[in-house]
This record gives C-alpha cells, sequence and structure tokens, in this order.
C-alpha cells in the first residue's frame, strides 16, 4: 500500500502560526481592557456615596405610597437600615424595588428599608412597583441625595447600621447586587443582626 506524505508550503505553516499567536495576544489585550472597565466601574461606586464608616445624615421624606402624607423624620440609628436612592423613571429603579419586595418578608422588622426619590410624587405615583411597594417610598429634596449623602447616580444604596454609622454601599441593581451590600455590611467590624438568605 503506497501512503503519499503530504507537506505544507513553509509560508502556509508560518502564516498559520503568526495567527494563532495574533489571536492569543488580542485575546490577552481584550482581557485587560475589560479587566480595566470593571476596576473603573468598581472605583466610581466606591467614590459615589458617604465613605463607609461615616455618620449616615438625617433627613425628613415624605411618604408617598401611604395614606399618612406628613414629613417623617429618618433617624438613621437604633436599627438596621437600608437606604436606596431611586428614580421612578429610571428601569432599573424599577427592578431594584421589586427586588426589595421579594426581600422585606425575609428581613421582617430586622432591616428597616427606605427608597428616597426626588421625583414629583404623581410621578413617583405612576409607577407600579413604587405605588404599591410595602415599604416606604419617600418623596425628599434634592439636596438630600446630592449633598448630605453625595449620591449622584441611582439605583444607589447604603447599609447603615444601629449606631447610624454607613457600613457598606454600592449600585442596587437587582436582588444580587442588594444581597452583596448586605455581604459586604457582614463582613465589616460590627456583624450583621440579620442575614438575607
Amino acid at each position: 500500500m503506497n501512503m503519499s506524505v503530504v507537506t505544507l508550503p513553509l509560508w502556509l505553516v508560518v502564516s498559520q502560526w503568526t495567527l494563532l499567536f495574533a489571536l492569543g495576544f488580542l485575546i490577552i489585550v481584550m482581557y485587560r481592557q475589560v479587566a480595566l472597565l470593571q476596576q473603573l466601574k468598581d472605583r466610581s461606586s466606591e467614590r459615589e456615596g458617604l465613605p463607609v464608616g461615616e455618620k449616615a445624615p438625617a433627613f425628613d421624606y415624605i411618604p408617598v405610597n401611604s395614606s399618612t402624607k406628613t414629613p417623617i423624620r429618618f433617624e438613621p440609628t437604633g436599627t438596621w437600615s437600608l437606604l436606596v436612592f431611586a428614580d421612578p423613571s429610571c428601569v432599573s429603579c424599577q427592578g431594584t424595588v421589586l427586588a426589595l419586595e421579594r426581600i422585606a418578608p425575609q428581613v421582617g422588622q430586622t432591616l428597616r428599608l427606605l427608597v428616597a426619590t426626588t421625583a414629583d410624587p404623581a410621578q413617583i405615583a405612576a409607577v407600579d412597583a413604587f405605588r404599591t411597594a410595602s415599604f416606604d417610598i419617600g418623596h425628599i429634596r434634592s439636596d438630600v441625595s446630592s449633598r448630605l449623602y453625595r449620591t449622584n447616580i441611582t439605583p444607589f444604596a447604603h447599609m447603615i447600621d444601629p449606631a447610624g454609622l454607613i457600613r457598606a454601599k454600592d449600585v442596587a441593581l437587582d436582588e444580587s447586587s442588594i444581597r452583596k451590600i448586605v455581604r459586604k455590611a457582614e463582613r465589616n467590624p460590627i456583624n450583621v443582626a440579620f442575614t438575607v438568605s
């Protein structure tokens, strides 16, 4: 039986290896770019909001999803609080409110939930997720989020301990990111007295 040996031209072998190395190089460059973008995102969310360990300021809000329309004082002491700044016109914020609605029965009386927004009460009432929430949705002055809490993006959450100190903060896009904020607070020096399972 006669078996012929196939030989490839040298230029074809060299070009294939060159192409393989070029693709490998491009994959490494793309991976580094993705890692750099993730670091920039993480750094920007770290700069957003009050620093962890700082005292959370008190403020007044008007509940828009209850029959009471008199201002309520948010005193960030006495119990664990999850304060979320959100905007009803933001689709991500609507998802955050729905995620908080799913978490609310699990945390019961151990965590106070407050979604604060600068939106007009009529605009808030027009969005089902905000209007039907079982926890407080509060209308606040614009300087509460921007000046007091140094937050300019939404949805953004601060986890506040019973002493009134901020224990964790981050963008709160969905249930997973809310649980991540709770886990960050649990890893801080003072343990959280509850767990969102």
